[in-house]
């Protein structure tokens, strides 16, 4: 039996023999791809959305910053919900 993984994200795959120790990183790799969870998925479809970063909007949603009027209702749009609900005055 051979593991399968990926080196530096890069679509070539590599076979490793079962019986060959891996590296750390080939233990990382070696791993299967798991499904993205729901909340990883709504902060990467806002991030994609807004055109800021994954960690932009865990502060957004920590409530440490707020986003702009413009990427707030892009937001709401999306959700169907009224900004004022989403991101009410208060911080």
């Amino acid at each position: 039996m051979t593991r399968i993984y990926k080196k530096r994200g890069r679509k070539i795959n590599y076979v490793v023999p079962e019986d060959e120790k891996l590296t750390f990183r080939g233990q990382y790799f070696s791993m299967p791809d798991s499904v993205e969870s729901p909340k990883d998925k709504f902060r990467r479809e806002i991030a994609e959305l807004c055109m800021v970063s994954e960690t932009t909007v865990r502060c957004w949603i920590a409530g440490e910053y707020r986003p702009d009027k413009i990427k707030r209702a892009l937001i709401a749009k999306k959700l169907n919900i009224n900004p004022e609900i989403l991101f009410p005055n208060e911080i």
